[in-house]
């Protein structure tokens, strides 16, 4: 008790210094709020933020970005239009709407917003009578489709866990007879979380996460769509083949039958349908360049429990855009007393290289590094063998070799 009188002696002695004893509700005064809420720099630092978490997961044939004219532009899908679905779960005192949505961010964007249409096409949940024959007609007639679908705000967050995280089933439904006009088609997802992707919108040329990104949604969507910005941001999370795969985590323990390269095998670590994988990994993201990843240097490959281990790769854009490219450092721990991940990031660094460019990035490991939770539950590292990958995702080869702490 006396600790716990302690405590709230300094939180209360903390609110009697700020006068809050005196004024409790000082702060909340409506010509403060209008200096210093929705400010033009607050909404361009949201525009940013909102860019800068855009993933895309696939880019064939380098559909993206798009030209801002002479490309007439379909956008199809519950979340195109409307100050709805915008802001996310998590929010308090915010409102869709004070936010921009797709529909504005795009027009805006272009250079002749007539070319531009919009069609719902079908509800989150449910159909929408003659909603499916609109959006085809609306698809057929434009060079390019945007079919943004996925979860709605009431879907993700507290309390709103899904026995089935994939996309809607009427969505689905509005995905494939769009994507059967073969119209060029990039989907935007609406997500919460990670979602399981599978055929028809797999079959789009172009797929972008792009979360819920708050009030300045459009336009930081729109930045991505049209080259202002190129996309740079990682999955947080890895999206499994399946929900049944869930939880899944990317830092799983080894077992030991792990499936062999190529084909699936019977009696290894996997189920039955799918590989003990994810079809989108912790990590993953590509960017608007051609990055490569080259020239893993280990120096000795040998790491003493005092020392250093300086770990050097050469990154290469020889696209002809710039990208901002996430360096990721993995380990594994070979043997060990515990079983342990078969991967663990241990570091990252986002570079930004001009196209042509080269740059080689360097990381240090220690022994402090390694260490784990012990069979004596206490912190440890063990000397052996580590296999180590420099890497674009959890589960990208990169390049990866190994080192032995000695």
């Amino acid at each position: 008790m006396a600790r716990l009188d302690q405590a709230v002696r300094r939180v209360l002695a903390l609110k009697a210094q700020l006068g809050l004893f005196d004024d409790p509700f000082r702060r909340i005064d409506p010509r403060r709020e209008k200096a210093r809420v929705r400010t033009p720099q607050h909404l361009k630092l949201s525009r940013e933020a909102g860019a800068r978490s855009i993933v895309m997961l696939k880019n064939d044939g380098d559909l993206l970005p798009l030209p801002k004219s002479g490309r007439k532009i379909a956008l199809i899908g519950p979340f195109v239009q409307g100050q709805r679905e915008l802001i996310g779960t998590w929010n308090v005192y915010g409102s869709d709407a004070e936010a921009v949505d797709l529909l504005t961010g795009v027009r805006a964007a272009v250079t002749d917003p007539s070319l531009v249409t919009a069609v719902d096409g079908s509800g989150i949940t449910d159909p929408i009578p003659g909603g499916i024959e609109a959006a085809v007609i609306a698809a057929s007639q434009a060079d390019v489709v945007l079919l943004a679908i996925g979860e709605s705000q009431r879907m993700s967050g507290e309390a709103q866990s899904r026995v089935d995280i994939g996309i809607p089933q009427a969505q689905l439904d509005l995905a494939e007879a769009v994507l059967a006009t073969g119209k060029p088609t990039v989907i935007l997802l609406r997500n919460g979380r990670a979602m399981v992707l599978d055929k028809p919108v797999l079959d789009a040329r172009a797929i972008l996460v792009t979360w819920f990104l708050g009030s300045q949604s459009g336009p930081a969507t729109a930045d991505i769509l049209f080259g202002d910005v190129g996309p740079s941001a990682r999955l947080p999370v890895s999206f499994p083949y399946s929900t049944g795969q869930q939880p899944y985590y990317y830092a799983h323990k080894t077992t030991g039958r792990p499936n062999p390269p190529g084909p699936l095998a019977e009696y290894k670590a996997r189920y039955r349908e799918g590989p003990n994988a994810a079809r989108f990994a912790f990590g993953h993201g590509l960017t608007y360049g051609r990055i490569a990843y080259s020239d893993l240097d280990l120096g000795g490959g040998r790491l003493n429990t005092d020392g250093a281990l300086k770990v050097r790769a050469r990154i290469t854009n020889s696209g002809t855009r710039a990208a901002t490219e996430v360096v990721q450092l993995y380990i594994h721990d070979v043997s060990a007393s515990i079983t342990r991940p078969v991967r663990e990031m241990k570091a990252f660094q986002r570079v930004t290289l001009a196209p042509g460019e080269s740059r080689t990035v360097e990381f240090t490991l220690r022994a402090d590094d390694l260490r784990f939770i012990g069979t004596q539950n206490r912190p440890t590292v063990e000397p052996g063998t580590f296999r180590i990958w420099v890497a674009p995702s959890a589960e990208a080869d990169g390049v990866n070799g190994s080192f032995v702490l000695a």
